[in-house]
């Protein structure tokens, strides 16, 4: 059967969670024909392994510590013309191509995209609204969700919480790349402290601060995403698959308020420091999901405020293990995986035999 994924290219949360679920999808389905639409990081990151279809880019203005709406706004002054070329462009293509089910993340273009289906995390129960911007964020992102449930689309929504599933909404386990099970250990970087960002320039400023104080802790850190030079901590500054495996052998995790990052690290039952984006309310809604199992710090700490955030954070390991060791997961990547997979067989496009 033939399937259209639309993946948004900020950062990797996104994509590694839809590339997840593809690998599911052609496990279930042998001879899955898989096309990925994207633009930037998820253009680059998928064009040597699918056929792909590149979309006009919406800029996302990651640097700093903080989410700005009028600079996302003059960095995207073409933002309604391109989403505009990008509904013409994919509903084209779908013609075409005659696939069995579409897929897309947070895109908001989507919506008026023949077919589309979406894979979503953001969830309107646990976002605070503290000032103007977060609430602009608010009322344009849930009124993506009124239009897919007036239109009739599928909302699959993993979550940390068991929920039952409400009209288009489906709920799922948290969304792994892979379990704990099937990953490798590398016995090399037991116990160290992963510091990452998912991809993100917005963390670097606090990856600095962080390595600027890590030889006052008698700890080792690994950074992803930024290459520290400090005598205790190693950094990779490029993307790395392996991540998991690193994730496997450490002691606990240092992030941003990212739900891709977050998801893997409480499932890997490794207690995290998160600290979102200030202004960004899907990590704000992140933390707020997963806060009595993770520990939420301030991105604007000064490195004294920093260390102590963190030395306190490093004290409570124990307790936070205890907490997470409680948690009953399941992975959500193969209830969605299925969901889809038994769509696409009910699809009209579909060639019998």
């Amino acid at each position: 059967m033939k399937y259209l994924f639309i993946i948004t290219g900020i950062a990797y949360g996104h994509l590694t969670r839809e590339e997840s679920i593809i690998e599911r999808i052609k496990e279930l389905d042998k001879k899955a024909e898989i096309v990925i639409a994207g633009y930037e990081t998820s253009y680059k990151y998928f064009k040597n392994n699918y056929r792909i279809l590149r979309l006009n880019s919406i800029m996302f203005p990651d640097s700093g510590f903080k989410f700005r709406m009028t600079r996302f706004v003059y960095k995207n002054y073409n933002f309604i013309s391109n989403s505009i070329k990008n509904i013409i462009l994919v509903n084209r293509f779908i013609k075409e191509f005659k696939p069995d089910f579409v897929a897309s993340d947070l895109e908001p273009f989507a919506l008026f995209v023949r077919q589309s289906n979406f894979i979503w995390n953001y969830k309107p129960k646990y976002s605070k609204i503290e000032n103007i911007t977060l609430m602009i964020q608010k009322i344009f992102i849930e009124s993506g969700y009124v239009i897919a449930r007036i239109l009739g689309k599928s909302i699959m929504l993993p979550s940390l919480k068991k929920e039952k599933n409400d009209k288009n909404y489906i709920y799922s386990g948290l969304i792994l790349r892979k379990t704990p099970d099937e990953v490798k250990a590398l016995e090399k970087y037991k116990d160290f402290i992963i510091v990452m960002t998912g991809g993100s320039k917005y963390g670097l400023s606090l990856m600095k601060k962080i390595e600027n104080i890590s030889e006052k802790f008698n700890e080792k850190f690994i950074f992803f995403g930024y290459k520290c030079r400090s005598r205790n901590c190693i950094g990779y500054k490029e993307f790395k698959k392996d991540y998991l495996s690193y994730l496997k052998s450490c002691k606990a995790v240092i992030s941003l308020g990212g739900y891709s990052g977050i998801s893997e690290s409480v499932f890997f039952k490794k207690p995290n420091l998160a600290f979102p984006i200030e202004n960004l309310l899907e990590q704000y809604a992140s933390v707020e999901e997963f806060k009595d199992y993770i520990e939420i710090g301030d991105i604007e700490s000064s490195e004294e405020e920093l260390y102590n955030k963190i030395k306190e954070f490093l004290n409570n390991i124990p307790k936070m293990k205890k907490k997470l060791n409680t948690l009953k997961l399941s992975n959500g990547t193969d209830d969605i995986a299925r969901f889809i997979f038994e769509k696409a067989k009910l699809s009209p496009n579909k060639i019998p035999g």
